[in-house]
């Protein structure tokens, strides 16, 4: 699991299927919000006080993540220990957390793939997913910090 924002009323983690199924890890790090955003990773805790979001969303270039930016960024916002996982930690949940650094952050793509790659070196979002980031940095900020082959080929130079 990767800690990727700790201030004094924010903690986000970026983590995969053991993370958020490891009890004794997430009593640990006081986790109260589990954002589960993978078809293929369902959490197993018993008796959990931890609320728990599920997207069964998929790896591919047919899931559109964007759709899901707002509702799930709110679900963050209002809570202060939250994990956002998938499978691995690489794609569907990256995508999201960098997705988040830049609306409330304010970072570009650019910054924030960067700062989440720092954080969680494995981080590799399809292609898609860079795609729908891309999308998402021109709604905010009305500009672009890549170009689209750039963005897309981000993962590769660094």
């Amino acid at each position: 699991m990767s800690k990727i924002i700790y201030t004094k009323d924010k903690k986000l983690y970026l983590g995969d299927a053991f993370d958020a199924n490891n009890e004794i890890f997430l009593q640990e790090k006081n986790i109260n919000t589990i954002i589960c955003v993978a078809e293929d990773a369902k959490i197993t805790l018993k008796n959990s006080k931890i609320t728990i979001y599920n997207y069964d969303l998929q790896d591919t270039y047919e899931c559109n993540i964007s759709l899901y930016f707002d509702e799930i960024f709110n679900i963050i916002h209002k809570h202060d220990v939250v994990l956002v996982h998938c499978v691995a930690g690489i794609s569907r949940s990256a995508s999201f957390v960098i997705a988040y650094l830049m609306k409330y952050y304010e970072l570009s793509l650019k910054d924030a793939f960067l700062y989440v790659k720092r954080k969680r070196d494995r981080i590799c979002p399809n292609k898609k997913f860079m795609t729908y980031l891309y999308e998402y940095e021109f709604k905010l900020f009305g500009e672009n910090s890549l170009t689209y082959d750039e963005c897309i080929n981000l993962f590769y130079y660094t």
